[in-house]
């Protein structure tokens, strides 16, 4: 069996959607767990009528908790062999659960991937993804990639996990992180895994309707904390099977400081507390930054002038957007 685990927090508007495809899985042996997280906007009244639809939908409600206590809560009831986490404004392919499941036995893995489009309320984007057919990673291999902007990114919601690989290791979602907590829970399971198929086929499809760009983003602390996950995460990558990573997390950190305080001018926040922190880690993670082939070269010049004057970078890559068609404000 299947535990399906789907977190709903005021996502009304789009959780029908998202239970109508997966209650029409061609895979049968499965259960849907909805855990209500303290809606506000009506979603538990949907949650209950969606339950009385069938037999394989359950309902929990609590209080308000964040994702990572909502999906904690699925693991504690599941009932399933398997169990995977989709999001309640996203929807699955009919074969999502089948297809997942049939590579993972196939190929003898310890954990299934599966490729996925992005889509938001005016189109959705063909997914990017470099492999044509299946491909077996090892643990090392598959965190490099989870790590890096790659394939399959580091969400809950395109891989199929064991629970028992979760409960022998008493695997949680990390609830004091209000962000990145997929990327650091998937790092911690990773490491419990042989051996990791990833499949080309795009089976999910992820709802990106926030318009509003990583750079462009309010600078909440919500945000911020996601440097306290990176943290987390390097701290794992020093003691894992590739301590590299822990560099590489450090030049994300970089990359993610550049974001914030490109953030932190648009908005015009008078926190120099905040913008003091972020030229900090401008200067503890810079030789991990530089050189990298991820960004381009006239990109790596202007993260270089934020460590002389995070003002001047992000006029100067305001102007690069602009210059370029990619101004952030239309």
């Amino acid at each position: 069996m299947i535990t399906v685990v789907v977190p709903v927090y005021n996502v009304g508007n789009y959780l029908p959607k998202c239970l109508d495809s997966l209650l029409a899985q061609t895979y049968e042996d499965y259960e849907i767990i909805i855990v209500d997280d303290g809606s506000t906007d009506g979603s538990s009244e949907i949650c209950d009528s969606q339950a009385k639809r069938s037999e394989r939908i359950s309902v929990i409600h609590k209080p308000n908790g964040g994702l990572s206590s909502a999906r904690n809560c699925g693991i504690d009831h599941a009932k399933g062999e398997y169990i995977i986490f989709p999001d309640p404004d996203d929807w699955v392919e009919p074969d999502y659960l089948e297809h997942l499941l049939a590579m993972k036995e196939r190929e003898g893995a310890d954990l299934s991937i599966c490729a996925f489009y992005r889509f938001n309320d005016k189109r959705e984007l063909d997914p990017e993804f470099p492999n044509k057919t299946a491909v077996i990673l090892d643990t090392a291999s598959a965190l490099r990639r989870l790590v890096l902007p790659s394939d399959f990114a580091g969400y809950a919601w395109n891989k199929l996990f064991s629970m028992k690989t979760i409960r022998d290791n008493g695997l949680r979602f990390d609830e004091e992180l209000p962000s990145l907590q997929d990327l650091h829970f998937c790092f911690r399971y990773f490491q419990y895994c042989r051996n990791i198929v990833v499949d080309p086929v795009p089976l999910y499809h992820y709802n990106t309707n926030s318009g509003v760009s990583s750079f462009t983003a309010p600078l909440s602390e919500r945000r911020l904390k996601a440097l306290d996950a990176y943290a987390k995460i390097a701290a794992l990558a020093k003691e894992s099977c590739a301590p590299e990573l822990e560099n590489v997390i450090y030049m994300r950190m970089y990359d993610r400081s550049l974001k914030y305080i490109f953030s932190y001018y648009w908005h015009h926040y008078k926190k120099p507390e905040v913008l003091s922190m972020l030229k900090g880690n401008l200067r503890k993670y810079r030789k991990y930054f530089f050189p990298n082939t991820i960004h381009s070269r006239k990109f790596n010049m202007m993260a270089r002038i934020a460590l002389i004057s995070p003002r001047a970078f992000y006029h100067t890559y305001y102007w690069f957007l602009c210059a370029t068609g990619q101004r952030p404000d239309k």
